[in-house]
């Protein structure tokens, strides 16, 4: 396990480097894209309301345009499904999309190489992989609605450094998953007290450590600092089990502490448990009250971020709309059915991944009682019985490390 202690000016830096998730960013070209740019400055990840809808229509036609200018394949699409326009968010169902596991096989970038700000990748070795090049301004907005979404749900603490057990894969420079990358970025939103990880960089790959997660957790509970668990539910559970094989009576870690956990079971799915009965064990042998465990959903092709609120629903924001389409005939369905789901954003100027078909089964809900405006999705499972391997079934391969 790796460990970093913060000193006081280190916290400084810390506090600056959260800073720099809300400044300000331009588009690529503010001619084209004025309306995205509007769009995807507004700061409220919750706002619904008619001005908001005509926004979001008005900065799909801009994204439309720009990647049916720039990407030949989905200029044909576009010129197949008969150049659809919209008029009204309720059309976003009419726009053409792309499946994700073609973004697995092609290269369907449309920028320039020299405009790529960084690579990331869905998986490890093996496997179908996906590998996006990011523009600076497809890249950074997307932290910055996380940001946005980690502040409206109260999930930054700027005040109190904490202690991180990070259930991913310890930095190196060679790793491109967006997965590792994505699960160190949470661990900016509360000052690092320390910060240990579950998968260790061993030189040649990773190696999960359970005993050392269950090490770490007596320490963390014997300090002062609040305690934030990010990572893999599937690596958490399994601590949590080795935690009950060897006695560990249940602990009590200090008040503030938070789980979030991104990514599936995938190649772990008989282990899988409810979430629900997931989220009693934390409580049970942690002492994390329900309210502070969520989940996150999102993927590297399509990297707007979904956070559980309190009620653990997963709210589409401002900048997004959601569609559920039949498993059949691949129309839209209406609420509380399910079928596959369907993401669509303009905020994406790398690729034409601002209308992609997920391989995940799902439902859309209206808004309900949580006090949170716009609708929300449960994802129920990935559909199909050929596995996609993807960053979620990489870590948990690993699991067999033990």
């Amino acid at each position: 396990m790796t460990t970093a202690s913060t000193s006081d000016a280190e916290l400084v830096r810390q506090l600056d480097s959260l800073a720099q998730y809300f400044r300000p960013l331009e588009v690529p070209e503010p001619g084209e894209l004025p309306r995205v740019q509007e769009l995807c400055d507004l700061s409220d990840p919750f706002r619904a309301d008619a001005a908001a809808d005509e926004l979001f229509v008005a900065a799909m036609r801009e994204i439309n345009a720009w990647h049916t200018l720039r990407n030949p394949l989905y200029g044909a699409l576009w010129k197949e499904a008969g150049a659809p326009d919209m008029d009204s968010v309720g059309q976003v169902t009419e726009l053409p999309y792309i499946h994700v596991n073609l973004f697995k096989r092609h290269a369907l970038s449309s920028i320039a190489d020299d405009a790529v700000a960084l690579r990331l990748t869905s998986s490890g070795t093996g496997g179908e992989k996906t590998e996006i090049g990011f523009d600076a301004w497809s890249i950074g907005t997307a932290q910055r609605m996380d940001a946005w979404t980690m502040k409206a749900l109260g999930l930054i603490d700027v005040e109190r450094p904490a202690n991180y057990l990070v259930l991913g894969y310890e930095p190196d420079p060679r790793l491109t998953m967006g997965a590792a990358h994505g699960l160190n970025e949470l661990c900016d939103f509360a000052p690092v007290a320390s910060v240990r990880h579950a998968l260790r960089n061993t030189g040649d790959g990773h190696e999960f450590d359970p005993m050392g997660c269950v090490d770490t957790l007596l320490e963390f509970a014997k300090r002062a600092e609040p305690v934030r668990i990010v990572g893999f539910p599937a690596l958490l559970h399994t601590v949590l089990e080795r935690m009950g094989t060897m006695g560990v009576p249940p602990l009590r870690l200090p008040e503030g502490s938070l789980v979030l956990t991104g990514g599936g079971w995938k190649s772990h799915a008989d282990r899988a448990i409810g979430r629900t009965e997931f989220r009693a064990g934390i409580e049970r042998q942690l002492g994390i009250p329900d309210e502070r465990i969520r989940d996150c959903y999102g993927s590297v092709e399509h990297c707007v971020p979904y956070i559980e609120c309190a009620a653990h629903h997963f709210h589409v924001p401002v900048w997004a709309r959601c569609v559920v389409r039949d498993v059949r005939t691949l129309e839209p369905v209406g609420y509380g059915d399910v079928g596959y789901l369907q993401f669509v954003s303009p905020f994406i100027t790398a690729l034409p991944a601002h209308s992609v078909l997920m391989a995940d089964l799902g439902t859309l809900r209206p808004p309900g009682d949580c006090g949170i405006a716009t609708p929300w999705f449960e994802v129920l499972g990935r559909a199909g019985v050929r596995r996609n391997r993807t960053c979620a079934v990489a870590a948990a391969e690993l699991m067999e490390v033990r």
